[in-house]
């Protein structure tokens, strides 16, 4: 079943035909659906007075019940038992009367757990806190909780803001995006349960109890997005359905599995495409790319393309193919406009500037009939950084005290390795490179800046697309010892309870080609070309915590099947 998905997968790649609307999500199947059973219990009479309002179970839990407590309730205490229903004893009829018996039923706001990033932003960045909203099921409560008091703040530090704060309203509004924001919550319970009993092994994972109610909100999420997809495509079925392919992809990342999750950013990328040519029907007008779609659309790019430059996602490594650039540079703005319209233009900047990176990575032989036009855009991208690191410098002066320091930080960060890059991907010894020492230095200082003070008592969700792919084009191309292992540090300390497992396992890559490397190195310190290596790509076995990393020297030339010789590392993690 793998192998026929991941032909399909890689027909699709290719671009040659449409996909009809309804099957983007077929290339995920469940042989067997869970069945939803609706759990059942004896009726008691005896709760308290704020539960049997709201017409659910109470613990009876005393002074206050747990269920009141969970749910952001303020728990009115109990009766008298001996009141039959209907029948109200005088003193009970009598308090009833009071106004002061009804501020029991009435909600305290929850507040977000204590955690770094809280602590570094300030409160309006994040979610306010409200009541876990009243069409949600007693089981739902504690996973849209999770969602949004600890996923939510995490994603906060590296997505925007407003980003998701309107990805909060699609959970409260959209049935579809609902169960996926739900699944990708129980999982990360599930993830952090089975880490603490059993080391994070995949069985454990789906066994427990969070793990089963994570794939009963995935099967739903999955069908109703088909659902939608059926009808044709629409300005509410594109936003729902990247949506739900960001969560569907976090949500096999935390499991494992990395060929699905090719697979799902193939489907929302081809999405995209076929979005992007629809024809008006029956004469109706066709789908309009406002603000927030091209928003969606650039910020769902940017993931699709930061994981096409990452050594795991093999599926993506050709999805520059299928993305479009803009077409045209996109402008610089001015010094006084707001900071999302810097962080929206940076993104279409930096989308465009990542896929022509893809083209060009990793030693990949420029052919002399493009030589001209790839000299050009270079040129044209390393004009426009040295305007965005211009207009950073000023704003970072500006906002160093604001909570905008952070993604203008990073985007300092990742204007320079992108100035790196282009400066020296032509010079097939990679020597280049070590001309730009002070430079690497520079990304080393902002990074230190965001690692955290304190380890994370709960698993992280950070992602960060932006920090790591900097720091690890640091450790790969920065050949100075003492400057690698100030990267791998950062590296190491940011990665720390991180749910995503790839995290270890790019850790320990990067150690692995530092350390062979190392062994070239001559007296003086200096690598030579022939003891360079690219990180091409690796081969996972997440069920027995291994993968085999692949290395491929600068030096290297294609045999005559247009192969690279390689070398591969074992690894567990």
């Amino acid at each position: 079943m793998v192998s026929s998905q991941e032909d399909r997968a890689t027909a699709r790649g290719k671009g040659t035909a449409s996909v009809v609307p309804g099957q983007y999500w077929d290339l995920i199947e469940r042989d067997h659906p869970p069945v939803k059973r609706r759990t059942t219990h004896a009726k008691v009479r005896t709760g308290c007075t704020t539960c049997k309002s709201r017409r659910v179970k109470c613990d009876e839990k005393k002074p206050s019940c747990s269920r009141c407590e969970r749910s952001g309730y303020l728990c009115a205490g109990y009766g008298d038992p001996n009141t039959r229903r209907g029948k109200p004893c005088a003193h009970t009829s009598e308090v009833s009367k009071r106004p002061m018996a009804f501020a029991g039923l009435q909600p305290k706001f929850l507040q977000p757990r204590t955690t770094d990033a809280v602590q570094k932003f300030p409160i309006d960045m994040l979610i306010p806190p409200s009541l876990t909203p009243g069409f949600l099921e007693d089981q739902d409560a504690p996973f849209f909780e999770t969602f949004r008091f600890q996923i939510m703040v995490d994603m906060s530090t590296w997505c925007g803001a407003d980003y998701w704060k309107s990805i909060l309203r699609e959970v409260m509004a959209d049935e579809c995006v609902r169960y996926a924001a739900l699944a990708l919550a129980a999982m990360m319970l599930a993830v952090e349960r089975s880490s603490d009993l059993t080391g994070l092994l995949p069985a454990s994972i789906m066994q427990c109890r969070e793990g089963q109610a994570a794939l009963r909100y995935y099967m739903k999420a999955i069908s109703l997005c088909r659902e939608q997809l059926r009808s044709g495509i629409t300005k509410e079925t594109i936003r729902t359905n990247l949506t739900a392919t960001f969560f569907f992809a976090m949500m096999e990342m935390l499991q494992g599995n990395i060929c699905t999750v090719d697979q799902i950013m193939i489907n929302g990328t081809l999405l995209i495409r076929d979005a992007l040519k629809a024809k008006p029907p029956n004469g109706r007008p066709g789908l309009v790319w406002d603000q927030e779609l091209s928003v969606m659309k650039g910020g769902f790019d940017k993931l699709t393309i930061m994981w096409g430059l990452s050594p795991f996602f093999h599926g993506q490594k050709e999805i520059y193919t299928i993305i479009s650039p803009t077409g045209e540079d996109t402008p610089v703005p001015d010094k006084d406009a707001s900071i999302l319209s810097i962080r929206v233009h940076w993104t279409q900047f930096q989308n465009d500037v990542g896929l022509f990176i893809m083209s060009v990575r990793c030693g990949k032989v420029v052919a002399p009939e493009y030589m001209e036009s790839v000299i050009l855009r270079k040129s044209r991208y390393l004009a426009l950084l040295r305007r965005w690191m211009s207009l950073l410098d000023i704003l970072i002066e500006r906002e160093k005290n604001n909570s905008a320091f952070y993604p203008l930080g990073i985007m300092k960060a990742t204007a320079i390795t992108n100035t790196i890059f282009l400066s020296c991907f032509l010079d097939r010894s990679d020597v280049s490179y070590d001309l730009h020492l002070q430079s690497f230095l520079e990304v080393i200082h902002i990074c230190q800046k965001f690692v955290p003070e304190k380890p994370p008592v709960h698993l992280r969700f950070t992602l960060d697309i932006d920090i790591f792919p900097v720091v690890s084009f640091t450790v790969t191309k920065c050949r100075d010892h003492k400057t690698r292992q100030l990267a791998l540090k950062i590296f190491r300390e940011m990665t720390h309870r991180q749910v995503f497992w790839n995290n270890q396992g790019m850790l320990k890559s990067l150690q692995a080609l530092v350390d062979l490397e190392n062994k070239g190195r001559d007296k003086k310190g200096f690598i030579p070309p022939s003891s360079r290596y690219f990180f091409v790509s690796s081969d996972w076995d997440f069920e027995k915590r291994q993968m085999m990393a692949t290395f491929v020297a600068v030096t290297s030339i294609p045999t005559e099947s247009g192969d690279f010789p390689t070398i591969r590392v074992p690894i567990s993690f």
